[in-house]
């Protein structure tokens, strides 16, 4: 389902703002009042209350600044890309109508180039997740650098820095291309994005401010399969850059950053919790994956191949047990990120033709998502 649709006479602000405030009543209203109904015929866990300050909706501006660079200079060729469909495109939009022109243009042919060569550089997308600042981040990758990725005389507390840095980029070649991004994006940031990111902030205040209220009537549904995954508590990012395929740190069951999309209007308001499903079920769709494909497949390349496909179909799974009313636009919302026109009526067989999977992985996660919810 869409929480909010388009009308006419267009809506105000303010009047789109009452209504998705009152969808997200809605919705926990619905929630309540369905406790023991079921989705697709699987029965539902009832909800548990979260600590009141826990999975806070954030914003993070040296996350989206990180992604941002990476977005630039990744071709993104996934069924569900990582970063927003079109993002690229209407950032050079922006730059063209304000002539900017920074560090990042000039080195992007070697950035790419380098990272073409080995395409194991954007496991570093993840880097700032396990950071709190920018300032914070360049120090860590400067002494990392000059530091030829050794630990050396490293103060302990900078030691895990230097191994989260040094598992992603090990390399020398690699520690140049750190140099190299961390400096265009220092400039980057100076003479572009730091303003831009700031006005879509305050340009974006009404959507954030409906995506936590939506969400603070859901959580209590997600908080029995979050606590039964080692996923207590954590963070909820929204970013500019991310599209369907979010980012997700489990550091351990206290401390879990998951990275979603912000949505362009209220009308999509729904989307980070979709994204929120299809991230923190991961952990169970690739047991799954793992437990349901033969040695050979994992060799090859193929299991390696079903886990995105995991990663939606579970995520789908999950809301039909803790969120029913969201699952149709759950399906929705992913055909159209695999670039796959949804159908009028009922999404579903649309939905698995989009993402097929053999019925071993399936049967297995929709019975892990049972027992992680019912605790048995």
């Amino acid at each position: 389902m869409e929480v909010l649709r388009s009308v006419r006479p267009p809506l105000s602000a303010s009047d789109m703002m009452r209504r998705a405030w009152r969808a997200a009543i809605l919705l926990a209203t619905a929630g309540t009042m369905a406790a023991c109904a079921t989705g697709r015929g699987r029965s539902r866990a009832a909800a548990v209350t979260p600590a009141a300050d826990s999975w806070p909706v954030v914003t993070r501006e040296h996350v989206d600044l990180w992604l941002h660079g990476y977005a630039m200079i990744t071709r993104d060729v996934a069924q569900v890309p990582v970063f927003r469909r079109g993002y690229r495109d209407s950032i050079e939009a922006v730059r063209h109508r304000d002539n900017v022109l920074t560090a990042l243009d000039a080195n992007h042919a070697k950035l790419a180039t380098l990272m073409a060569q080995n395409p194991e550089i954007s496991n570093g997308q993840f880097v700032p997740l396990y950071f709190t600042s920018w300032d914070q981040m360049v120090k860590a990758a400067d002494d990392f650098v000059h530091g030829d990725g050794s630990r050396g005389d490293v103060e302990p507390a900078d030691r895990r820095a230097f191994a989260i840095l040094a598992s992603m980029y090990p390399t020398v070649q690699d520690r140049e291309w750190l140099r190299l991004f961390t400096q265009s994006l220092g400039d980057e940031s100076d003479h572009f994005y730091h303003q831009y990111w700031t006005a879509q902030q305050q340009q974006r205040h009404g959507i954030v401010v409906a995506v936590d209220s939506l969400w603070r009537s859901m959580r209590p549904r997600f908080q029995r399969f979050l606590t039964n995954t080692g996923q207590t508590d954590g963070q909820i990012v929204l970013s500019l850059v991310l599209g369907g395929e979010g980012r997700t740190m489990n550091a351990s069951p206290q401390h879990n950053i998951v990275v979603v999309t912000m949505p362009d209007s209220l009308a999509g308001v729904a989307e980070p919790i979709y994204v929120f499903a299809h991230e923190i079920v991961q952990l169970i769709s690739n047991q799954a994956v793992g437990a349901n494909t033969t040695a050979e497949q994992q060799r090859d390349g193929t299991a390696a191949g079903f886990s995105p496909t995991a990663a939606v179909r579970g995520g789908e799974m999950l809301l039909e047990r803790v969120a029913p009313e969201l699952a149709d636009g759950f399906m929705r919302y992913y055909l159209s990120q695999a670039g796959v026109a949804a159908p009028a009526g009922n999404p579903e067989a649309a939905f698995v033709g989009a993402f097929p999977l053999p019925t071993a992985i399936t049967a297995d996660m929709d019975r892990q998502i049972g027992s992680r919810l019912t605790g048995t």
